[in-house]
């Protein structure tokens, strides 16, 4: 007997679920106040992001290209947001959109799996 929770499920998932978590992750250390952790925190997931975008970039081109389009603007879209959250962590200036920025930054992410889910796997 194997103890294989999901197994109709491949790495993309466990990937899925893992930046969902970072992601999660950004609100309450911005809410903190502490810039140069919330820095490293959300240029962490600027790169597991980008090197995830780059991984599924073959399932997104097998897209029809309307919905490929959809896939790759909102992928840029989380980029674009995570990179302003990073300078403005960096700069620390008052006020800090820091807070607003991740609150955002952790909902797009998880509307963009959720889509890249659904438009790659079928729902």
């Amino acid at each position: 007997m194997t103890t294989d929770p999901v197994p109709e499920f491949g790495p993309e998932f466990s990937t899925h679920l893992r930046l969902i978590e970072m992601a999660r992750e950004l609100p309450p250390v911005a809410n903190k106040g502490d810039h140069s952790r919330l820095s490293d925190v959300a240029s962490t997931l600027l790169e597991a992001f980008v090197r995830h975008a780059e991984d599924e970039r073959f399932l997104v081109l097998r897209l029809p290209p309307f919905t490929a389009r959809l896939v790759e603007n909102g992928q840029q879209r989380v980029v674009d947001r995570l990179v302003s959250l990073v300078l403005e962590a960096d700069l620390a200036e008052q006020p800090c959109r820091c807070s607003e920025l991740a609150e955002e930054i952790a909902s797009l992410i998880e509307m963009q799996i959720v889509s890249e889910e659904w438009d790659q796997f079928g729902g």
